[in-house]
C-alpha cells in the first residue's frame, strides 16, 4: 500500500501539470502557492516550499514533460514578471495520418505479434491497436494473416516467463539472472546486463555482457531454464548499453557468425539454382567467386563453422563444402548417417538415397 504522502504528491504532480497545461502565458511560483492545491509550497519557512516545487518540476521533468522557464520581460512573457510554461507542441504528439495501405500493414504486424502467446508487451499492444481503431479485445484476438508457432506445454509457459522478464529488464535497464545451458554443455548460472532482444526465424535472442564470460554473448532462448531480474537499491543507476552497441546489426548475424573462435576461412561450391539465394542462405557477409568452369563458390568467415552445417545440409549436393577439411569431413560424417538411418531394407528400392 502506498504511504498517504506518496498519493499526495502524486494528485499534486497531476495538478501541477494540468495547471502548466492549460495556460497559455508563464506562471509564476507565487501564482501557484496562491492555489488551495498547492499548500505544500506554502510552509512557514519559504525556501522548505521553494524545495518542494523544485522536486515537483524535477520529476516532471524526469518524466519527460517540457517544462521550461520563461525570463521576464521576453516575448512570450506579457506581464514582464517570468514564469514556468510547458512546451505544448513538444508535449503533445502530432496527428498520425496513415494511408489504407499503411493501416493495413499496421494490422498485419499488430495481428502477427499478437498470435504469439509469450510475446512481451502483450497488453500495451492490444491497447495500441486499440487506439488506431482495429479490433483487439482484452484477450488480443484478431484476425490475422500470419502466425508464429510456440512451444506447447511447460517448455512454452517457461519460455513465456522468460521473455517477459527479459522484456522487462531490457526495458528498465536492469540486470538479470538466467539459467542457460549451452550447446552440448551442462547449465551454468549467469548474470547478464541486458542490451536488447530480437526475433529471427521462429526463435527469440537476448544479447547482453555476460558477467560469466566477462564478454558480450548471444542468449538462445530455448536454452535458457530461468530468468530473474536483480534487484537493486532505489537510487542505484540503470545499467549503460555501450554507445557503439547495434541491436539491428546483431539481429542480421548468422549463428556462423557469433564470437567464440578464431575465424575459419569457409568454401562453399553451389549449384546454379542456388545463386540467386546466397543472400537468404549464408547472410551478406560474403565473397562470391564466379568460377571460369561456371561454377560458382562463395568465400565465408566463420568463428563457429560448425553452425554452417545447418545451413549446408539442407541443400544435399548442390551445396558442396570445400573448406576446411573439418568442416567437410564432418558433413561427410552426417550423411553417412542419414543414409544408414534412412536406406533400410523396408524403403523400396526406387525410393532409397542414391
Amino acid at each position: 500500500m502506498s504511504h498517504p504522502m506518496s498519493a499526495a504528491r502524486t494528485e499534486r504532480l497531476l495538478n501541477l501539470l494540468t495547471l502548466l497545461l492549460n495556460t497559455r502565458r508563464p506562471i509564476a511560483l507565487r501564482e501557484i502557492r496562491e492555489l488551495d492545491e498547492f499548500q505544500a509550497y506554502c510552509s512557514d519557512d519559504p525556501k522548505s516550499g521553494e524545495r518542494a516545487f523544485e522536486r515537483d518540476k524535477a520529476a516532471l521533468i524526469e518524466l519527460g514533460v517540457p517544462l521550461r522557464w520563461v525570463p521576464p520581460e521576453s516575448d512570450e512573457d506579457e506581464d514582464g514578471i517570468g514564469g514556468y510554461l510547458i512546451d505544448r507542441e513538444s508535449y503533445y504528439l502530432p496527428e498520425l495520418t496513415l494511408t489504407p495501405s499503411e493501416l493495413a500493414l499496421l494490422s498485419m504486424a499488430g495481428a502477427a505479434a499478437l498470435a504469439i502467446d509469450a510475446f512481451p508487451g502483450r497488453s500495451a499492444m492490444v491497447r495500441a491497436m486499440a487506439k488506431l481503431g482495429f479490433d483487439a479485445d482484452a484477450s488480443g484476438s484478431m484476425p490475422s494473416m500470419v502466425h508464429t508457432p510456440t512451444l506447447p506445454g511447460e517448455s512454452g509457459v517457461r519460455m513465456a516467463q522468460c521473455l517477459d522478464t527479459l522484456h522487462e529488464a531490457v526495458a528498465t535497464k536492469r540486470a538479470v539472472k538466467i539459467s542457460y545451458q549451452a550447446a552440448q554443455s551442462e547449465i551454468t548460472e549467469r548474470v547478464v546486463d541486458p542490451y536488447g532482444l530480437y526475433y529471427r526465424r521462429g526463435v527469440w535472442y537476448l544479447v547482453g555482457y555476460c558477467h560469466l564470460r566477462k564478454e558480450q554473448r548471444t542468449f538462445h532462448l530455448g536454452r535458457m531454464t530461468a530468468a530473474s531480474m536483480i534487484h537493486t537499491k532505489s537510487g542505484d543507476a540503470p545499467m549503460e548499453i555501450p554507445p557503439e552497441f547495434n541491436l539491428k546489426a546483431h539481429a542480421e548475424r548468422r549463428p556462423w557468425e557469433y564470437p567464440g573462435g578464431e575465424p575459419q576461412h569457409v568454401v562453399i561450391r553451389l549449384a546454379q539454382r542456388l545463386v540467386p539465394a546466397i543472400p537468404e542462405i549464408f547472410g551478406a557477409h560474403v565473397i562470391i567467386e564466379p568460377r571460369a568452369d561456371g561454377e560458382t563458390w562463395v568465400h565465408i568467415q566463420a568463428t563457429q563453422p560448425m553452425a554452417l552445417m545447418s545451413a549446408v545440409l539442407p541443400h544435399g549436393a548442390a551445396a558442396e563444402v570445400m573448406a576446411p577439411e573439418g568442416l567437410r569431413n564432418a558433413l561427410r560424417a552426417t550423411y553417412s548417417d542419414l543414409l544408414e538411418r534412412y536406406q533400410t531394407t523396408d524403403v523400396p528400392e526406387e525410393r532409397k538415397i542414391a
